[in-house]
């Protein structure tokens, strides 16, 4: 079954959707969701035209075919190189996982509950990090066509299901796993913006423990990027800079999701707010899409302004993951400092528009906009 034609025929029928009971349509979110992924990962398109050179992008000695990617998140376990890669994408990150196998988040009857609001152009979600467990992810191989100019990440994090120490050594043994994989080109960490309070928290205690134990003892060029979340405040991201510098890692990934549901729930769409309240109240979950972009560019901002003033003595990129959707979006983050982007509900909500020429429309885009600024 074609994925385009199950993401048209859903949002085709958002509208009818929209009058059936929250609950219902949480279920048929979810489900559709995973029908789609699952169709999505097996169908690989014809590679479209590759992306011009001009926007090439070299970070840490790799070379990444444009400053786009998909977020992690997309493809928990690993699926979908191929998919991505014959779409043009400028590189591909798998994950997150966890060191123990997690079945995902289920309530009410719901197996990983998921909403996309079509019309505020957002997306909710809580999964749970349903993967398979990093001794198993860390032995596969994600593709059997790897390209140099479509590098592979892979993003881990610490599971939920052991207390902060066990659980950081655990961490830090899946780190030595994906270490030792051939196709893997960069690492991210994941953490949260509950791990990060009052100016960091335990979270420098614990990066610092991942840098004696790994950071500092890689065999090999493998870079590592922690990742935070889109409800940090620019001055937290300032404080936290220093310390991901000092510690050696290579970067950071600023935007990621939102549980800030306050700020988001009068901008939405009237007939699309009912069914957000119901879900942030029942489920929780995080929050991506279009209205994350400007708090995701002024903490890449903030981060940019640190890093310049610090001048490491090694390669510090920043990535931005929140809200990207547009050729816009990706002039917006070169001019403030980012390296790389990420997308997920944008990637979505581009294709459901533009189908399998999803990353070649929006280089065409790009390519429009870099000539108009000349």
């Amino acid at each position: 079954m074609n994925p385009l034609w199950l993401s048209k025929g859903y949002y085709a029928s958002s509208e009818i959707l929209g009058l059936l009971p929250p609950k219902l349509q949480v279920w048929l979110s979810s489900f559709g969701r995973s029908i789609f992924m699952e169709q999505f990962v097996k169908h690989v398109p014809k590679p479209t035209a590759l992306p011009d050179s001009s926007l090439k992008v070299s970070a840490w000695g790799l070379n990444f075919r444009s400053s786009l990617m998909n977020s992690a998140g997309m493809f928990k376990n690993g699926e979908g190189y191929d998919v991505i890669e014959a779409l043009g994408a400028g590189g591909y990150i798998g994950g997150t996982s966890t060191t123990n196998w997690r079945r995902g988040n289920e309530k009410l009857c719901i197996k990983l509950p998921s909403i996309i609001l079509p019309k505020s152009k957002m997306a909710v979600n809580w999964l749970g990090l349903p993967n398979l467990g990093d001794g198993v992810l860390a032995k596969q191989s994600f593709t059997a066509n790897k390209k140099s100019d479509c590098p592979i990440g892979w993003s881990v994090m610490r599971s939920p299901d052991f207390n902060e120490s066990q659980g950081v050594q655990l961490l830090i043994e899946s780190l030595w796993l994906y270490h030792e994989h051939p196709q893997i080109d960069f690492i991210e960490i994941n953490e949260s913006c509950p791990n990060v309070k009052n100016g960091g928290g335990s979270i420098i205690p614990r990066l610092q423990l991942i840098s004696d134990k790994f950071a500092n003892l890689r065999r090999r060029n493998l870079p590592l990027i922690v990742k935070l979340s889109n409800d940090l405040t620019p001055d937290i991201v300032k404080e936290l800079i220093p310390h991901l510098i000092r510690l050696g890692f290579d970067g950071v990934n600023l935007g990621n999701t939102s549980t800030m549901y306050n700020n988001y729930s009068h901008k939405l769409m009237d007939s699309e707010r009912d069914l957000f309240d119901y879900f942030t109240n029942q489920f929780g979950g995080g929050v991506s899409g279009t209205m994350l972009k400007q708090s995701s560019l002024a903490l890449c901002r903030a981060a940019a302004e640190e890093v310049e003033k610090l001048k490491p003595n090694h390669e510090f990129h920043i990535i931005r993951s929140g809200g990207i959707n547009s050729a816009q979006d990706l002039i917006e983050s070169s001019q403030n400092g980012v390296t790389l982007n990420q997308w997920y509900t944008g990637f979505f909500e581009n294709f459901n528009k533009d189908g399998y020429s999803v990353y070649h429309k929006l280089y065409a885009d790009l390519l429009c906009l870099n000539k108009q600024r000349k």
